[in-house]
């Protein structure tokens, strides 16, 4: 899944910096609304998220994936642009939460939103793009060759 950037810290996360590119993939949630994306594998790329992002193009987004379901906790420092979150489990939409931008570089000065239980991934979209989507969604993610 390939979205670069992407603008939410995520506090949950351990291990090593990684300056690879992001993998691209395509998420459908529901019966057809497709993403093209960005995958968030390592550690850096799940922490800078789509910060410094200018904006985000109808249809693109950033997947996050986690190896293990849990609660998670994001906020959104560096961000100049609002996102919608679908947060996942079970590859089913468990909530969808609309992000305010905080253009504070410091995470400190940011509010954050966590999960509204436990998750094993996130997909970050334009604000709006998720409108209507309900809890038990199901989400398909196909990734892309290269």
């Amino acid at each position: 899944m390939a979205l670069t950037a992407l603008a939410l810290t995520i506090t949950a996360l351990t291990g090593c910096s990684g300056d690879t590119a992001p993998r691209a993939a395509t998420v459908t949630v529901g019966e057809d609304l497709e993403f093209q994306v960005d995958v968030a594998d390592t550690p850096q790329q799940q922490s800078e998220g789509l910060s410094g992002r200018q904006d985000l193009p109808a249809g693109t987004g950033l997947l996050i994936p986690f190896e293990s379901g849990k609660e998670r906790e994001v906020w959104m420092a560096g961000m100049e642009i609002p996102i919608d979150i679908a947060w996942i489990a079970d590859g089913r939409v468990v909530q969808i939460s609309t992000l305010d931008p905080c253009t504070e570089n410091r995470q400190s000065l940011c509010p954050r939103w966590k999960s509204p239980g436990a998750v094993d991934a996130l997909l970050e979209v334009p604000a709006g793009a998720l409108k209507g989507i309900t809890p038990g969604t199901p989400v398909s993610i196909r990734e892309e060759q290269q």
